[in-house]
């Protein structure tokens, strides 16, 4: 079962991210030079790459999709004005990956697509074999991250939301067990009641009360 990772980021989408067993893609398949043109869109080149980018909000891969990921210290603030080194720009393939060549350890690696809140992952570490998942959220609206006491993702749980005795939205987690709301802030003003099935019923004041990123929620049995 997944667990949630502990990540920072500001208004944005952080990088919640796992990682798999994989093989990795031949030095020879890397590159922007060897993108290539299917299906009238460019995309990276084919293969098993070393990062895979997800669509918070289908859970399915960000194919064929411009991307910039570069690195940054890990003692430097988000918030701040970072030095950062270029890791990789172009194309993700078909699956959503793509592959570096430079190895890293201990950096914070940062993300960014058009059309996608930028994803910060903490102590991000390259290794032989492991495939880094790294979910972008869309730019719109308000999304959280639904975890269990143990930190465990809670996937396909059906969730409502309540303000007094109406009810703003009602919302079930997807395979990433993510929600998402269409305005921008979904608690500010009066308290919201949270209501699953099987789970105890908490009170969100506000976005203090979704982790340090702003976007976790935690459900107790």
């Amino acid at each position: 079962m997944r667990r949630g990772l502990s990540i920072l980021a500001l208004a944005a989408l952080c990088g919640c991210v796992t990682t798999k067993d994989d093989t990795r893609l031949d030095e020879s398949g890397k590159g922007d030079a060897l993108s290539q043109e299917k299906s009238g869109r460019t995309c990276g080149p084919d293969g098993k790459g070393d990062i895979v980018l997800l669509d918070a909000r289908t859970g399915g891969p960000v194919t064929c999709m411009s991307v910039t990921l570069t690195t940054e210290p890990m003692s430097c603030a988000v918030s701040a004005d970072c030095p950062s080194d270029v890791l990789f720009r172009g194309y993700t393939n078909a699956r959503g990956q793509v592959a570096v060549t430079q190895p890293f350890a201990g950096v914070r690696l940062v993300a960014v697509a058009d059309g996608y809140d930028a994803s910060y992952l903490p102590n991000a570490r390259l290794q032989k074999d492991k495939l880094i998942e790294v979910e972008l959220a869309p730019a719109d609206g308000f999304w959280l991250k639904v975890l269990d006491g143990e930190g465990n993702y809670l996937p396909d749980v059906s969730i409502a939301f309540k303000q007094g005795d109406s009810t703003i939205a009602q919302l079930r987690t997807n395979v990433l067990a993510n929600v998402f709301f269409s305005q921008r802030q979904p608690f500010a003003g009066d308290p919201v009641k949270v209501e699953a099935d099987g789970f105890q019923s908490m009170t969100v004041a506000g976005v203090q009360d979704l982790g340090d990123d702003g976007h976790t929620l935690v459900l107790r049995r």
